[in-house]
C-alpha cells in the first residue's frame, strides 16, 4: 500500500510541474507576441537594422561587365538581396 500511495504521489508531483511549466510558457509566449506590435517591439527592432535606403547605389564592377546594387555595407543583389531589402522597407514603412 505504501508503495501505491508513493507513485501516485510522484505522478501528483510531475503532472503539477509539467502544468507549471506549460503556464510559464504560455505567458512567456503571450508577453512575446504582444511586443510583435507592428508600433512596437519584435518589428521595429528588425526594420531599425536596416541599412538607410538613401545608400542604395550601384556599383559597376569590371571583372563581371555588370552594375551591382551596393549598400553602406555589402552589395545587395547576392541571392535576391535587393529584392528582399525593399520589401523589408515596405513591411517596415506601414
Amino acid at each position: 500500500m505504501l508503495k501505491h500511495r508513493l507513485f501516485n504521489m510522484l505522478i501528483l508531483i510531475a503532472l503539477v510541474l509539467v502544468i507549471a511549466l506549460t503556464v510559464q510558457e504560455a505567458a512567456a509566449t503571450a508577453g512575446m507576441m504582444s511586443e510583435a506590435d507592428p508600433r512596437k517591439g519584435i518589428r521595429s527592432l528588425a526594420c531599425a537594422s536596416l541599412p538607410s535606403r538613401y545608400s542604395i547605389h550601384t556599383v559597376y564592377n569590371e571583372e563581371s561587365a555588370m552594375s551591382l546594387p551596393y549598400t553602406e555595407d555589402d552589395p545587395t543583389g547576392v541571392d535576391g538581396g535587393l529584392i528582399y531589402l525593399l520589401s523589408n522597407y515596405r513591411i517596415c514603412s506601414k
